[in-house]
């Protein structure tokens, strides 16, 4: 999920709680360039995997008294590979709450006051996270089917209908408001996938030797494309659906990240191990011995074929560390420049795709004179996507002059220049390291217990250090594939 948009309400006091653990060193994270090497990175291994996987053969179980070599095209499998790599994020989360409660151990003081703000914890909290799995393995086995009949990097731009599915969900469902800079960003993002999407037809019309005679790619033809490509726009809309019930039902439940993405990947595995890979080998289908997926032969490929059982591997900690190293980029940079970053991440995907093809390693994709109207189409998703995080910035700053404004209301007015004797304590604001810009900023609570620190001044204050945490990007960044 390269682009997950999130539409969260502004809330000071978790995002104050978020700043303060990174500060004080209770949150388990990267160094910034790390986690900037990291995304980029493992992102790329994850979806060069995904598709590299699908062009190597290997030997299954035996048919006919006879075990042939034929293609991995087992996307069921590949689903619960992703589900077992998003599971790995558990021991992180284990390893982040010992070290916290071993900080917080030593700095906590003999008498404590509870905190009225803080809500009670369930232990049943994770069983809500079933919903969104379901509708997260839904969406994944529509992309690797997807993704079986197109190139790596048109699923890669693909995916950016996430955005058009989200936004249109919200207005329906959440009832929400957008702005002039939401449409224009919706508006570039639906042109830049027709752009990227005309150009993989024309790419496959052309290899599979309607204007030339070079030999078609993989199997891949206009048709089988074109189902490709519609099964990954489904699938974002999938994802989009997912979003949508975790910001409606979830939002005030503050599951930590690395919680959230090792949760679902057990509640993925457990789904896809008892239930889906059984009902699959017993559905008619075209894979081995005339199953929809056939597990056993999944097994026997993987044990007998060493590229297979490595790649499979690398895939489950690449996906791991990508979505470690994508929390730790917008903890520390922001979600504004974790975008960019995802947009990197394609052109390296594209690129080592290109590369692995003109090396003869018999994967990857060529360069054709279609490709520039592809890029053509990146780049205006591209610019869809800035032009849309604008709009979110505006719609955040909008949000937070309301809930000053509210502020202000609660208390009566104040002659300018004067301090209350019971306010003087409280007017010193405290240096705090934030991670959406990477520089100082100031604590919020202590400007909002002094009324004679004006609203226009606090907000003014706060717009370098909010802007990056927007409505509409991921709070923090979780991303599985």
């Amino acid at each position: 999920q390269s682009h997950t948009f999130r539409s969260r309400t502004w809330d000071p006091r978790r995002r104050e709680a978020r700043v303060s653990r990174l500060a004080d060193g209770t949150m388990l994270s990267l160094g910034k360039q790390a986690s900037v090497v990291g995304l980029v990175f493992f992102g790329t291994i994850t979806s060069m995997c995904a598709k590299v996987v699908y062009q190597i053969k290997g030997r299954g179980i035996a048919t006919d008294g006879k075990a042939r070599k034929h293609y991995f095209r087992k996307p069921w499998a590949m689903t619960t590979v992703m589900f077992i790599g998003m599971t790995f994020c558990l021991p992180l989360h284990r390893a982040e709450k010992r070290k916290r409660k071993a900080l917080e151990a030593e700095s906590r003081p003999l008498l404590v006051e509870d905190d009225p703000m803080q809500q009670p914890k369930s232990k049943w909290r994770a069983l809500l996270l079933l919903f969104p799995t379901l509708a997260d393995l839904i969406a994944t086995v529509l992309m690797n089917i997807g993704l079986l009949y197109t190139t790596v990097s048109v699923y890669q731009m693909m995916r950016g209908a996430e955005l058009v599915f989200a936004a249109l969900f919200a207005i329906v469902f959440l009832k929400r408001h957008l702005n002039n800079l939401h449409f224009a960003g919706i508006f570039c993002s639906v042109c830049g996938i027709i752009l990227v999407g005309v150009s993989s037809l024309l790419s496959a019309g052309l290899q599979s030797g309607k204007e030339s005679k070079a030999a078609p790619v993989h199997g891949e033809t206009s048709g089988l494309m074109l189902l490709g490509m519609g099964l990954i726009i489904l699938s974002q809309a999938v994802q989009a659906a997912q979003l949508t019930f975790e910001d409606y039902f979830m939002a005030d439940l503050n599951i930590e990240p690395l919680k959230i993405v090792g949760y679902e990947g057990l509640f993925g595995t457990m789904m896809m191990v008892f239930i889906m890979l059984p009902a699959v080998y017993f559905i008619p289908g075209y894979d081995t011995g005339g199953r929809q997926e056939n597990t056993l032969d999944t097994l026997t490929m993987i044990w007998k074929t060493p590229a297979l059982s490595t790649i499979i591997i690398g895939d489950m900690f690449a996906l791991m560390m990508y979505n470690f190293a994508g929390m730790s980029v917008t903890d520390h940079l922001g979600a504004v420049f974790r975008t960019l970053l995802e947009t990197m991440r394609t052109l390296a995907v594209w690129g080592v795709d290109v590369v692995l093809y003109y090396s003869g390693t018999g994967v990857g994709e060529p360069i054709d004179k279609y490709s520039a109207v592809q890029l053509l189409g990146f780049v205006v998703l591209v610019v869809g996507m800035l032009v849309y995080g604008k709009g979110d910035d505006k719609a955040a700053l909008q949000e937070m002059e309301k809930y000053l404004a509210l502020e202000g209301e609660e208390e009566a007015p104040i002659p300018e220049g004067e301090v209350p004797e019971e306010h003087v304590e409280h007017t010193e604001a405290v240096p705090m390291f934030s991670p959406y810009t990477a520089k100082p900023t100031m604590n919020i609570a202590s400007y909002s217990k002094s009324p004679a620190i004006s609203s226009s001044y606090m907000a003014h204050s706060l717009t370098g250090s909010f802007g990056a945490g927007h409505l509409g990007s991921p709070r923090y960044g979780l991303h599985h594939t």
